[in-house]
């Protein structure tokens, strides 16, 4: 059968949380509402922008965590005819995502660990809290806003990626550039290079700025050349002499 995949957005994450392609347009966090792509419709996209990069869906979905976004959660306290709640720890995020209260009193940010208790029980646990500050939520509620959600931590590129039948696309080389623009001297012709791409830099210009001085020497072009081929000279037959 063939792989699935989703589409994810490289260029960013929330916390660490990833962001893909949504079904509607735009993007998600949110699992569920993350658009499907084929193999073939994936490594096209792939091509096409290389920061949009196919994760193999079985993959992610095996390690994808429950997490609730702080920017969706409802009023909380007591609810009428509900008998289930859980407690969000105040002042810890992962991104949007909030902390929750799990077994032996530690923080989650994972909501399936998050215990259950009873409303009275949620109150008391609040009140031992001693310089944690706590806000106790309907489980119903909070279910009802919690998604699935996949961490960038998680991503193994070799099995998620190449493994999974996608080719990475080659990507352009970039040479290395020393940030100045060709030009010819205006006196002799010759090829000069100089950091401000609106003047052709004469050979004396050139020559300042390569060496580092402030000021523009006062040689012609022919004198520098001399100069540069007496230096050169000199050179070999300092290396002749070693």
């Amino acid at each position: 059968m063939n792989p699935l995949f989703y589409l994810r957005d490289s260029r960013s994450n929330v916390g660490s949380t990833c962001m893909f392609w949504a079904d509607r347009g735009g993007y998600t966090s949110n699992l569920d509402l993350a658009e499907v792509f084929t193999l073939e419709e994936a490594q096209r996209l792939f091509k096409i922008r290389h920061t949009d990069v196919p994760l193999c869906k079985e993959l992610v979905d095996e390690l994808a965590t429950v997490r609730v976004d702080h920017q969706y959660l409802v009023d909380s306290g007591e609810k009428l005819g509900c008998d289930e709640y859980v407690i969000c720890i105040n002042g810890e995020w992962d991104g949007n995502d909030v902390y929750w209260l799990s077994q032996f009193g530690f923080s989650d940010i994972n909501y399936n660990t998050a215990t259950i208790f009873s409303y009275q029980d949620a109150l008391d646990i609040q009140s031992l809290g001693v310089g944690i500050n706590t806000t106790i939520y309907a489980k119903t509620d909070i279910d009802a806003i919690a998604r699935r959600t996949f961490q960038a931590t998680n991503i193994n590129e070799r099995r998620m990626i190449t493994a999974a039948g996608i080719r990475k696309p080659k990507r352009p080389r970039t040479r290395q550039t020393t940030g100045k623009t060709r030009g010819n001297c205006p006196h002799c012709g010759c090829i000069t290079w100089g950091l401000n791409p609106y003047e052709n830099y004469t050979c004396a210009e050139q020559y300042s700025e390569r060496n580092g001085l402030s000021f523009v020497v006062s040689d012609t072009c022919e004198e520098l050349k001399a100069s540069k081929a007496r230096r050169k000279q000199t050179k070999i037959k300092g290396e002749r002499t070693c």
